[in-house]
């Protein structure tokens, strides 16, 4: 008899969010969407005060994620999430997805008001040996699918830090193995995901390949990517690396060292891999140079090409054979973590020694002069988009970027700016003096001849459009699918955290 209770109270629920949903052009009230929403999947649905919700509201890399939803949802099945999507399409009910929660754009994965999908519980790991893939749940953490295809010998093409989600196979996406292969979009060989009208399509080069392409850098405008399908490379059990530490006397060395790696390391020999950054902690004033270096085969040291990195002056190294997911874990426990308040800023330039020499001792200078602000850490990560991995890009179906017909044979450096710092007061005014330090160094940028627009997403800040800087042709083609699969703008007025399509 409770059960049909629920049934009926369930029903009844719904159809008066659906009268009202039609009656108006307003995203229907949060509180009324939740409640139709527990009525129809109560075992996933959390409304506030509750402990999972609690949780949940908070499960994010940076404090400026910190919003209010009316109710948290947690499927565990594409099924699920699919009913999810046809009710809040009917009743005009706004969302937000989260899979790692690694952005810190406000709204980019949680929303005030409306409704938190967090996709936690859809968190599968299944290999394929003979197809060389392993699906992947779009809830899963980077560290758990290392530490799935580690004693398999196998790896594939994501990111690099154990604690990050998957949004970089929707954005760019750089890996231990992106000189050889290309981004982890270019691998990535199926999506499947919920369209605006609750259907499950998968997404690859032979069904829907125009969302394949679409996805491959078009982020949240196109559907909710429950599973992911990303190629497998094997690998021999380890390889060679780890993170090596440079102390600002040698810093002239290091922006050497740096340039070398992204015209000629990472392009002449693309086993090597390397993440510069620098880093600078207002608390104890001192600044450093921390990368993360390896060679992607079981060697004993660094082979000639890398030796450069040990050959300036250092002072501490953790290189030894090792795991990917060895590897990922030590990146994890970095400073990367722990809630604080961050802001990151991110533009482009093509290779060049003098600017990307200036460029951090520019930022330096303004870390300097903002040292005393409470919880301050600045970091610069010059990572380069070689020629081979645009290229690789081409040859595996090409993507939404744009890159292949700007990149005149040279590297590309995009360039990441994140700042931390702990006090909610000072957002708004570091954010405002943080972007405008970015545009002087875009400024600098464009004075020598060295600017490219590229704005990669994974690595975006609020208020950069990064999907515009994939160029004209690219936003009129991204628009015409997303009008082909989501006719009536789903994705675009109920989802309307994180990087949005361009406005025609």
């Amino acid at each position: 008899m409770r059960a049909t209770t629920v049934s009926i109270v369930a029903l009844t629920s719904v159809f008066a969010a659906l009268t009202s949903g039609f009656m108006t052009a307003r995203p229907q009230s949060g509180l009324a969407c939740c409640r139709a929403l527990k009525g129809i999947l109560p075992d996933d649905t959390f409304l506030p005060n509750t402990t999972v919700y609690i949780a949940e509201h908070h499960d994010f890399w940076s404090s400026t994620e910190g919003l209010n939803p009316a109710c948290v949802f947690l499927p565990n099945t594409t099924d699920k999430v699919a009913r999810a999507v046809r009710l809040f399409t009917s009743l005009n009910c706004q969302w937000a997805t989260r899979g790692g929660g690694h952005c810190p754009i406000p709204g980019a994965a949680n929303i005030d008001g409306g409704i938190l999908i967090g996709t936690n519980q859809l968190n599968a790991i299944d290999i394929n040996h003979e197809e060389g893939y392993v699906r992947v749940g779009a809830g899963n953490r980077l560290g758990a699918v290392y530490t799935a295809l580690d004693p398999h010998n196998l790896v594939p093409i994501i990111g690099r830090f154990e604690d990050i989600g998957l949004g970089l196979a929707i954005g760019a996406g750089f890996s231990f193995l992106s000189n050889s292969e290309g981004l982890t979009i270019d691998n990535t060989l199926n999506y499947e995901v919920v369209i605006a009208n609750g259907t499950v399509v998968n997404a690859n080069k032979y069904s829907h390949p125009d969302l394949f392409w679409a996805l491959k850098g078009g982020n949240n405008n196109f559907g909710i990517v429950t599973h992911f399908h990303f190629q497998t490379f094997p690998y021999d059990g380890t390889v060679y690396g780890g993170n090596i530490v440079h102390p600002e006397s040698s810093f002239d060395q290091v922006a050497d060292l740096f340039y070398e790696y992204h015209t000629h390391q990472a392009v002449d020999d693309v086993l090597t891999h390397a993440m510069p950054s620098y880093v600078y902690v207002g608390l104890t004033d001192v600044a450093r140079a921390e990368s993360l270096v390896l060679y992607n085969a079981p060697v004993d040291e660094l082979p000639p090409i890398l030796q450069p990195w040990l050959e300036v002056p250092y002072q501490s190294d953790t290189l030894s054979r090792r795991t990917y997911g060895s590897l990922a874990h030590e990146g994890g426990n970095g400073i990367f973590y722990g809630l604080a308040l961050r802001d990151q800023r991110l533009f482009s330039v093509y290779a060049d020694r003098e600017f990307l020499k200036d460029a951090w001792e520019i930022q330096l200078q303004w870390l300097r002069a903002h040292q005393d602000v409470p919880g301050l850490i600045g970091v610069q990560v010059p990572m380069p988009i070689t020629p081979n991995q645009v290229a690789q890009g081409v040859a595996k179906g090409g993507n939404a970027l744009g890159l292949e017909s700007t990149n005149n044979g040279r590297s590309i450096v995009v360039i990441l700016m994140l700042l931390n710092f702990s006090n909610l007061a000072d957002l708004p005014r570091l954010r405002a003096e943080h972007n405008a330090l970015m545009e002087s160094l875009v400024d600098l940028a464009k004075e020598r001849g060295v600017y490219h627009p590229y704005i990669m997403l994974t690595y975006s800040g609020a208020g950069q459009e990064a999907i515009a800087s994939y160029g004209a042709e690219n936003v009129a083609k991204l628009r015409r699918i997303a009008k082909a699969y989501d006719p009536t703008g789903v994705f675009q007025r109920l989802v309307p955290g994180g990087q949005k399509l361009p406005r025609a």
